[in-house]
């Protein structure tokens, strides 16, 4: 230690200053033990151990539900899911129980959404085949919009409690990431399982690898994905009322239940909240179209990206067992925008490699799963060099906005911010609901033509399918980070606001324990 007498230049003394705070209060303490890190592991890998990504197939193959039908759906759907958010966002912020505040919600919502999914996957089979293969019989139609939105109120009463829940779950930034690296690492293997499984055996039945005297290439698909989709709907609601028996939440939270008026007037008054839910909101506008359409519409290969991705694997840890490093120099803004832009901006090169090539019989190189392999796997590398990076940063933007508001306000609004958050994403997300069916019709696309023997969308569909995968994405994305440049929370202001609510939070603790103890001698 330097002696009192030692004359200090300017840095020196503020650099000495900052190492005797950094001392004075604590700020990088663990105090998750390996028993809950793995438990929470579990946890977070199980919330996506399903087989949602393949709604859409589910929805336009097998339950065969008119295109139209959808985007009028999605009208209606839209404004349930706005009106939604904020009763999930009240429900959840004035709950106090000796549980907690989040996590008796993420254990109830778990049980909830293994039995509605079960039924919504198990629809096929509720009607008769010639109802199943009319498109436009309502019944089905109502039956599926119905468990479509306890769906989603379910979905969101765990999001908004899980989200919430991520903020107590240590008080401590450096702890807290230390958990999502892990956590967000072993998510990435674990609940990739069943759609895995479900890709190979798609490509299987498709080319003829799996077959069978009995059923036909479109029941073999149609059983595979009613069989998958209530498994893991149970599996994982079983794993999420598991973990809410041993959750524990450690950020101490104000008795009093607050108005819900007083706590979106918190949300929507402060300028990081406000400008990390703007953010938020342009990057929800979307095409519709996913990597994994375009690889099973297009190249007819679904396990194209798993393929492509092999040498990625090598690259993945890379973000995750950095991100602490990083975040010890670099503001969380920083970072966020580093992981949501650098990757996704290949998708422009990507684009034009595959629509100005074309290989020796004269088809694109976007149609030629060979030509595109080498292209994919550089774009995968790159993505899973910073997916760590983007993956923390995402959850760390939320949880230091939570932290901000403490700070500033004296008070934890989670569940507020959670729901003002995903409203102002359902607006662009309803939107691309009405619009994406209308795209699909627009550009020509055959609802049936996956799973026919042999079946292709026209060059038209295909070519929009690419754009819509890659290209539009890309400016998408660069969009919804231009709001990021008026977020204030600076790497200072960061560490500043970490330390004084430690002080805080210590004071509360040990006020807590002292009125305990009186309790106690009373």
């Amino acid at each position: 230690m330097k002696d009192v007498n030692t004359v200090f230049s300017e840095a020196e003394e503020l650099q000495y200053v900052n190492s005797r705070l950094h001392t004075l209060v604590d700020v990088d303490r663990r105090v998750l033990n390996r028993r809950q890190t793995l438990s929470y592991m579990l946890f977070d890998g199980s919330r996506e151990f399903n087989i949602d990504k393949h709604k859409d197939l589910f929805n336009d193959g097998v339950l065969k539900i008119d295109l139209d039908l959808q985007a009028q759906y999605n009208i209606f759907a839209g404004v349930w899911d706005i009106v939604d958010d904020f009763i999930v966002g009240a429900m959840v912020e004035k709950t106090r129980t000796r549980w907690g505040k989040f996590i008796p919600w993420f254990g109830v919502a778990g049980v909830a959404l293994a039995i509605v999914s079960s039924l919504y996957w198990l629809l096929p089979v509720l009607f008769s085949p010639e109802h199943v293969d009319n498109f436009k019989f309502l019944p089905k139609f109502f039956a599926f919009a119905a468990l479509d939105m306890l769906l989603e109120f379910w979905n969101n009463t765990r999001n908004v409690s899980i989200e919430g829940y991520l903020s107590t779950v240590t008080p401590y930034p450096s702890d807290r990431r230390r958990l999502l690296a892990i956590s967000s690492y072993f998510r990435i293997i674990y609940s990739r399982l069943p759609d895995l499984t479900v890709e190979f055996m798609l490509d299987g039945i498709k080319h003829g690898i799996v077959k069978s005297a009995k059923y036909t290439t479109d029941e073999m698909i149609n059983r595979l994905l009613i069989a998958m989709g209530p498994v893991t709907a149970v599996f994982s609601g079983l794993i999420c009322l598991w973990y809410a028996r041993i959750a524990r939440e450690r950020v101490h939270q104000k008795i009093e239940r607050p108005r819900i008026r007083d706590s979106l007037r918190i949300v929507f008054s402060h300028r990081p909240v406000l400008i990390y839910m703007i953010s938020n909101a342009l990057g929800s506008f979307g095409t519709g179209m996913s990597n994994n359409d375009y690889y099973r519409q297009v190249l007819d290969w679904t396990t194209f990206d798993f393929f492509s991705g092999i040498p990625s694997f090598f690259f993945q840890p890379i973000g995750f067992a950095n991100y602490n490093r990083l975040a010890s120099r670099f503001s969380t803004r920083s970072l966020y925008m580093i992981g949501q832009v650098f990757a996704k901006t290949y998708y422009i090169p990507l684009f034009a490699y595959g629509m100005l090539f074309k290989d020796k019989k004269g088809a694109y190189f976007f149609q030629n799963a060979y030509a595109m392999l080498p292209a994919a796997a550089l774009y995968e590398i790159l993505y899973a060099t910073f997916w760590g990076v983007r993956t923390i940063s995402i959850d760390e933007m939320r949880n230091e906005c939570n932290d901000y508001l403490e700070w500033k306000c004296g008070c934890r609004n989670e569940a507020t911010l959670a729901a003002a958050g995903a409203f102002l994403c359902k607006i662009p997300a309803r939107i691309n609901g009405v619009m994406q069916p209308l795209y699909k019709k627009w550009i020509g696309y055959d609802q049936t033509a996956y799973k026919q023997q042999g079946g292709k969308q026209t060059l038209h569909a295909q070519k929009w399918i690419f754009a819509m995968a890659t290209l539009i994405p890309a400016f998408l994305v660069l969009g919804s980070m231009v709001p990021m440049f008026w977020f204030n929370i600076d790497k200072p202001m960061r560490d500043k606001m970490y330390r004084e609510l430690n002080e805080r939070r210590a004071a509360t603790a040990e006020r807590i324990r002292q009125e305990a103890d009186a309790e106690d001698q009373r």
